[in-house]
């Protein structure tokens, strides 16, 4: 079940996305972000419609499921989640879609190792791909809800 930041669910992500869409200068950027919770590994789906200087608005769903205990599942799996979400909206919406990858090409982290398999998967499916530090949808936005950070009004 997807939802809006306030909490409020949504029952059509793609009659959500197509009724903010004004004209060609949104673009919709999806990107999902994980974290372990006991024995389980919670990840967050972010879509958010940008009006590139006016804002936007941002659309999220959770799913939980056994503890992914290698970062390259979790990072697959977040790809995987983000490209599911971008390929049901491209199928209805045409608008560029962004999709961004939790993964760092700084050599100095252990995600480096997997940036261009998932930026591959996201190009080859495609789309445009962001990694961090450009990746603000997974990184930041995502990365807040699944952490727990942002609360419903």
């Amino acid at each position: 079940m997807w939802r809006s930041l306030s909490g409020k669910p949504i029952a059509d992500i793609v009659a959500a996305v197509k009724e903010l869409l004004r004209g060609d200068d949104e673009v919709i950027h999806v990107g999902t972000d994980s974290q372990h919770s006991g024995q389980a590994t919670n990840y967050v789906t972010v879509v958010a419609v940008v009006y590139p200087g006016h804002g936007g608005r941002v659309f999220y769903r959770r799913k939980q499921i056994t503890r992914q205990h290698s970062l390259a599942q979790k990072l697959f799996l977040e790809a995987e989640l983000s490209l599911d979400a971008a390929m049901v909206l491209s199928h209805f919406v045409a608008h560029d879609i962004i999709v961004h990858v939790d993964a760092n090409e700084d050599l100095r982290h252990v995600s480096s190792q997997y940036v261009r398999a998932l930026a591959g998967m996201v190009l080859g499916h495609g789309f445009q791909v962001r990694v961090k530090p450009d990746s603000w949808c997974a990184t930041h936005v995502a990365d807040s809800l699944v952490k727990g950070k942002h609360s419903a009004a």
